[in-house]
């Protein structure tokens, strides 16, 4: 998602050119050979729109003095900011009214405009860094870093569709945010998910309008930590082998998670459930997500090879015309209720399992060593067929 900064602004000076005559003489005087002047026009007064208050409404935001009046009777530099950003771009204007609007909605009486002190800031900074294609930051002290995913539902979509479950006429499914945010303590995460759900289509109106015209909007979202998502389940996916290796990351309670491939048997693969991860998550299918491959940390880049295996581990993202895309009739993952054995899954056939789409490379066959390109936001899934297709990859590890 795009979003400006608003220290990146044009100004443009507007300049007054006198209206002072100008004749041009030949061999008379200046009055005989003087053109006519072209009768004046009245200049139409320059009308200061002003706030309930007496306030100036700025030139910039002279069209939508309302919201610019109500956001300055919150915070005089909000109703800046807005100023600056409307005037550069009218709908990123609207969509930070929007957003700060909604919040106070969903607060307590007594902590109205805790939102805008406490999640805003951070926030806003989050989908500067998506804008960036990097999907996870370091945090400073006393903040956590989140990610940001919604559950989705349109009636819509046709019940033969391809890539979605159609049940009683409701297609649903879930879609990541792709932008890191560091949430501080003080930020209400109940308030949080619900703006964040409530403004989800002005949101992803700037990645694909298709969200909104195929009838998709968002019912819940849920903030699990980078850390859940990215360490404890993503990387036990991109490297299904990770716990059967000597430096495998400590962790205290490992799951299992079934994944299924199209029509291919399901396989499993363990991943780590400490902190309550799983219980975060909801009914959100991270485990799809990183087995369907959108999710590359792109602040950790690695060598060619190691961006494609980690970001491929079953060898399926040729099998979609866009990389990102989600597909749960295609990739569906569920988590299981089964304890992890060590000796049952580190075995030859175990692994052999959960090689997915992927086959022994040869030179007549080679890996594509060429790196995917960093994730952008999701755009509106379109409707068309699946071809599938495979490449060789084979987990570099023993077992």
């Amino acid at each position: 998602m795009k979003f400006l900064s608003t220290t990146t602004l044009a100004f443009f000076l507007l300049v007054a050119v006198s209206d002072a005559d100008v004749g041009m003489t030949s061999r008379g005087t200046k009055s005989q050979n003087k053109s006519p002047k072209a009768p004046k026009t009245t200049k139409a007064p320059v009308v200061s729109r002003k706030c309930a208050d007496g306030s100036d409404v700025p030139p910039a935001c002279d069209t939508a003095d309302s919201q610019y009046c109500s956001l300055y009777g919150i915070d005089p530099g909000l109703g800046g900011q807005y100023c600056n950003i409307y005037g550069v771009d009218p709908k990123q204007g609207a969509l930070l009214a929007t957003v700060v609007f909604t919040s106070f909605a969903f607060e307590a009486f007594d902590s109205l405009g805790a939102f805008l002190q406490t999640c805003l800031p951070d926030l806003l900074g989050a989908t500067l860094l998506g804008n960036e294609n990097q999907n996870r930051q370091v945090c400073e002290d006393g903040k956590t870093e989140i990610a940001l995913y919604s559950t989705v539902e349109s009636s819509s979509i046709p019940v033969d569709s391809k890539p979605y479950n159609v049940v009683d006429g409701v297609a649903k499914t879930d879609i990541g945010w792709l932008i890191p945010m560091c949430k501080s303590a003080q930020c209400d995460a109940g308030v949080l998910k619900q703006v964040l759900s409530e403004t989800f289509l002005e949101f992803f109106d700037f990645v694909d309008s298709g969200w909104r015209t195929q009838g998709w909007d968002a019912t819940s979202t849920v903030i699990p930590t980078g850390e859940c998502v990215y360490d404890q389940i993503g990387a036990a996916v991109r490297n299904p082998e990770l716990y059967c290796s000597d430096d495998a990351p400590a962790c205290s309670n490992m799951k299992l998670a079934e994944i299924t491939i199209a029509d291919d048997a399901p396989f499993e693969v363990a991943i780590c459930d400490d902190n309550d991860c799983l219980t975060s998550v909801g009914a959100v299918d991270i485990v799809g997500y990183h087995a369907t491959g959108p999710m590359l940390e792109s602040f950790v880049m690695k060598s060619d090879n190691d961006q494609i295996s980690q970001n491929d581990p079953f060898c399926i993202s040729n099998d979609f015309p866009n990389f990102v895309s989600r597909n749960q009739k295609y990739v569906s993952a569920k988590n299981l209720d089964k304890a992890f054995d060590k000796t049952n899954y580190c075995t030859a056939a175990a692994a052999r399992e959960r090689m997915g789409r992927c086959g022994p490379c040869s030179d007549s066959n080679p890996k594509s060593t060429k790196a995917p390109k960093a994730p952008k936001a999701p755009k509106a899934p379109n409707q068309g067929s699946i071809k599938l297709l495979t490449r060789c990859y084979l987990p570099s590890v023993t077992v």
